[in-house]
């Protein structure tokens, strides 16, 4: 349960030193450069995700509810459109244009999603924690940008659609991962 836990903590905390502590960031890209600060970053959650995925295979799996069958299903099928959502923050999209940080919305919409399909433990402090670093994280990124207005209220419908083959390749990408790491996302 500990390394599931840390992974998490290291996931999210990550996450909150760039945008709460944006002056030691600040400093810290200054001093190193910012090709080895985003290295840095991207190994750290590198290793958070690998020790989440490691956490959860050895956590606890004592379940709390059991989702009904035909729910397994409906969430891969949901999934998709989270997925091209996910993928729709490029910039001047439509879909930017319109979702106040989209990839943050993907993000708590997966979190949920899979805690309805997904009740035992593990789950729970895994995509719980997660949905609750989102939440925080949209609240901090909203009082610190004075939760600015929607940008560009005509953003491109090409940049938005561009996201739909991408979301589908990612979508079928980790329906495949799910099932080499023996989560078979259809039950």
């Amino acid at each position: 349960m500990s390394i599931l836990l840390l992974g998490a903590a290291l996931f999210s905390g990550l996450h909150f030193f760039t945008t709460l502590l944006r002056p030691l960031r600040e400093r810290a890209v200054a001093r190193i450069g910012a090709g080895t600060w985003k290295v840095l970053i991207a190994m750290g959650l590198v290793l958070s995700i690998w020790l989440m995925v490691r956490g959860y295979g050895t956590a606890s799996a004592a379940v709390l509810w059991v989702a009904p069958g035909w729910m397994r299903p409906a969430v891969v099928i949901a999934m998709l459109p989270v997925l091209i959502l996910y993928m729709g923050t490029h910039p001047g999209s439509a879909i930017g244009a319109r979702v106040r940080h989209p990839q943050l919305t993907a993000f708590k919409l997966w979190a949920i999603l899979h805690l309805i399909v997904n009740g035992d433990v593990r789950s729970v402090i895994l995509f719980g924690g997660l949905l609750a670093w989102a939440v925080v994280q949209v609240i901090v990124l909203n009082r610190r940008d004075g939760k600015p207005p929607l940008p560009q209220p005509n953003g491109s419908a090409l940049k938005a659609w561009a996201a739909v083959p991408v979301g589908v390749v990612l979508w079928a990408v980790l329906i495949w991962v799910h099932t080499w790491l023996g989560v078979s996302p259809l039950g």
